[in-house]
């Protein structure tokens, strides 16, 4: 794959998406005193860089920009090897398979074990409880449950309604894990409590504020491969050292297209036969706006993961008009000048970005932009789709790579071999794994 020249004619197409967002924009904040729409340029018309052939084989440069790995592409079907490839008609889409990073090494092989001890989770939040406040802070393990259930069954104990438990995320039923919830001044004391058997109270503590989404900073994995081949943890090392030098794409996981592909089959439907008249009609209601922030959130991440393997295929380290996210910060800027901005991404002061499209995502430019639409092409996507999207979800910038910390792996008996690991909230372990085992992506783990 290469970013394809002539730039200067993508620019209409560029700037008609950017359009398209920033009228929503409007749309979105209209009578909001003292607010106004963020405006982006579609900047002006420059050469595009010229990358690496996609198909046949995918070079990948690490920040020296000399190459990290080499992937050769094996799967032939258009939206998955090419996610600029645009759909013939009436071609259902699929979700496309992300590129497996450390594909140059040998396989680990196994799989995730079956017991609920083979997968725990422990979170970490954004910011410690200070020991004051009206808000009761209570850190709790469950097994084999949803974060919803845990909340009800706290909600039901303490005497509050649920939708006064602050939660930062949810986590895996399948698994043991452990997060803190929060409870407002008016809850039962946990002494008075009584848990069900899924249910054990570690902390508590109190603090100022509710827990809401996002109150995160990370994740603590602890995952457990089982029927590894012999030789196992020989392979595991080369890989895991690989994924610490080089890092991991931070491909959205299957969990986030339903099982076996079908929430992205509905987003698309959804998408679609929204842009219809009556489309207005069908919204409204509480249901419907989960549902709908549940399907807008699948075509988000499509686009995301199918902008990520396009930009894995560039041989450049930087485009111009990429946006870059500052290390260490939430804020965002468009690379302006190449040149200048490269020796500070080599040393790590800089994140390349992918877009989580709506209004309110900081456009890229020029040959970034150019990339952006291309992927849109291949999904077929039109000002009605993107409209609709921009109606349903805001969104935001987020990192093409991440690299995993505190990234180890153990053998305790033969056949068995222990993975140990911490991501950023809303990175997925699954991921991770796979660059080991090597399951396929749309497998239920």
């Amino acid at each position: 794959m290469r970013v394809r020249g002539g730039a200067e004619n993508e620019l209409p197409r560029i700037s008609q998406i950017a359009r398209i967002f920033e009228a929503r924009e409007v749309e979105n904040r209209a009578g909001v005193p003292g607010t106004s729409p963020a405006r982006h340029s579609a900047g002006s018309p420059e050469t595009a860089p010229q990358g690496a052939p996609f198909a046949g084989l995918l070079v990948v440069r690490d920040r020296t920009r000399r190459p990290a790995y080499e992937l050769p592409v094996t799967d032939p079907s258009p939206d998955r090897t090419d996610p600029q490839a645009a759909p013939n008609q009436g071609e259902k889409i699929e979700a496309h398979t992300p590129l497996v990073a450390t594909a140059h090494l040998p396989a680990v092989g196994g799989r995730i074990g079956s017991e609920l001890e083979h997968f725990i989770v422990e979170e970490l939040p954004l910011y410690e409880a200070s020991g004051e406040g009206e808000h009761l802070y209570v850190f709790l393990e469950k097994r084999g449950a949803t974060t919803q259930d845990l909340i009800q069954a706290v909600a039901r104990t303490a005497n509050v309604r649920p939708q006064d438990v602050g939660a930062a995320g949810m986590k895996d039923k399948h698994a043991i894990t452990r997060q803190w919830l929060s409870l407002p001044a008016t809850a039962r004391p946990p002494e008075d409590w009584e848990l069900p058997e899924f249910a054990t109270l570690l902390e508590r503590s109190r603090h100022r504020n509710k827990l809401r989404t996002g109150h995160l900073r990370a994740n603590r994995f602890r995952i457990t491969l089982v029927d590894v081949p012999a030789g196992g943890l020989e392979r595991a090392r080369a890989v895991v050292a690989e994924l610490s030098r080089a890092g991991l794409p931070n491909y959205y996981g299957a969990q986030r297209f339903g099982r076996h592909g079908k929430t992205l089959a509905q987003a698309l439907q959804w998408l679609r036969r929204d842009t219809s008249e009556d489309g207005a009609r069908r919204r409204g209601g509480h249901g419907r706006h989960f549902q709908t922030k549940l399907l807008s959130s699948a075509v988000q991440s499509e686009i995301f993961n199918r902008y990520l393997t396009a930009r894995l295929g560039c041989a450049e380290p930087l485009l111009t008009g990429e946006v870059v996210r500052l290390d260490g910060t939430g804020r965002h800027f468009v690379v302006e000048d190449v040149a200048q901005e490269l020796p500070r991404y080599e040393q790590g002061d800089l994140h390349r970005t992918g877009p989580l499209l709506g209004p309110r995502t900081l456009q890229a430019r020029a040959a970034a932009a150019e990339l952006e639409a291309r992927v849109l092409e291949g999904l077929g996507f039109g000002e009605a789709e993107l409209a609709t999207l921009g109606r349903a979800a805001p969104g935001a910038r987020r990192d093409l790579t991440l690299h995993p910390e505190e990234l180890e792996v153990e053998e305790p008996a033969p056949g068995l071999l222990v993975l140990s690991f911490v991501l950023p909230a809303g990175s997925y372990a699954t991921q991770l794994v796979r660059e080991l085992t090597r399951a396929p992506w749309l497998e239920p783990y």
